[in-house]
């Protein structure tokens, strides 16, 4: 028999009943769900920040913003960025340890 002849058997490209699928749990959608958003919230801030707007009116073409006294709000979104990974570990491990005592008991 040739390789092209339709009699032979067909390799079947799904998956065999004994490999598991690979599975998305909920807990690990809902920490994404979290972390984007955090990211987003943290995109939206930093379009707020006169130094960003600048940049984005020259990049886009527009005439730049006359208003430069945003010193106070760059700070704030750099302390934000820094701290914002460390606080997001800190919660998640706190719900963690929480999640895992409800659930021995």
């Amino acid at each position: 028999m040739t390789e092209a002849d339709p009699a032979s058997p067909s390799v079947s490209r799904t998956s065999s009943p004994g490999v598991p699928r690979p599975q998305v749990s909920i807990a690990i959608s809902l920490l994404l769900v979290l972390i984007s958003a955090l990211f987003l919230a943290g995109l939206f801030y930093a379009s707020r920040v006169p130094s960003v707007q600048t940049d984005i009116a020259i990049w886009v073409g527009a005439p730049p913003p006359e208003d430069e006294s945003g010193s106070l709000s760059q700070v704030l979104f750099i302390m934000f960025t820094f701290t914002s990974p460390l606080v997001i570990a800190m919660m998640l491990s706190l719900v963690m340890s929480v999640w895992n005592k409800i659930t021995r008991t």
